[in-house]
């Protein structure tokens, strides 16, 4: 079973789309889920929910499942602002637009420790710069903490 966790339907049609993470318990089981893809959604919850979060989420993943994380990378985003002459009104496009509320920001690095601290296997990390995007994979091992 595929799971993907997005504030907006996704054009996935192989995944399950839930669109509140605490009612993921309606759709899938402890362990069940091969992939989960979280598109988007880490921000509209608040920083020190992070953890939390994602745990809920990786505790329907099976051993050897993945998880996808895609996210607006803030560090990316300051970058731009700084050094490429990017205007306000852009970054309120790119942290309002795609979402209805949004309650923290993120950076690459936050996202990867928050997984390894729940165990997870990171298997790659990639930010699209035009995007300013992160796209972290993880794996659930049998060697969790």
């Amino acid at each position: 079973m595929k799971i993907i966790l997005s504030n907006s339907k996704p054009s996935e049609s192989n995944h399950i789309w839930v669109s509140d993470i605490s009612s993921i318990d309606l759709f899938v089981d402890d362990s069940e889920s091969t992939e989960i893809i979280i598109d988007s959604m880490l921000t509209s919850f608040s920083y020190t929910e992070l953890g939390t979060v994602l745990a809920k989420a990786v505790s329907k993943l099976r051993i050897n499942g993945r998880i996808i994380i895609y996210e607006k990378d803030i560090d990316m985003i300051c970058h731009h602002y700084n050094k490429m002459g990017m205007g306000i009104q852009d970054i309120n496009n790119l942290l309002f637009d795609s979402s209805s509320s949004i309650a923290s920001v993120l950076n690459t690095e936050t996202i990867i420790d928050a997984l390894k601290q729940i165990g997870l296997k990171i298997e790659e990390q990639f930010i699209n710069s035009e995007t300013m995007q992160s796209i972290v994979t993880a794996r659930r091992t049998n060697n969790e903490n």
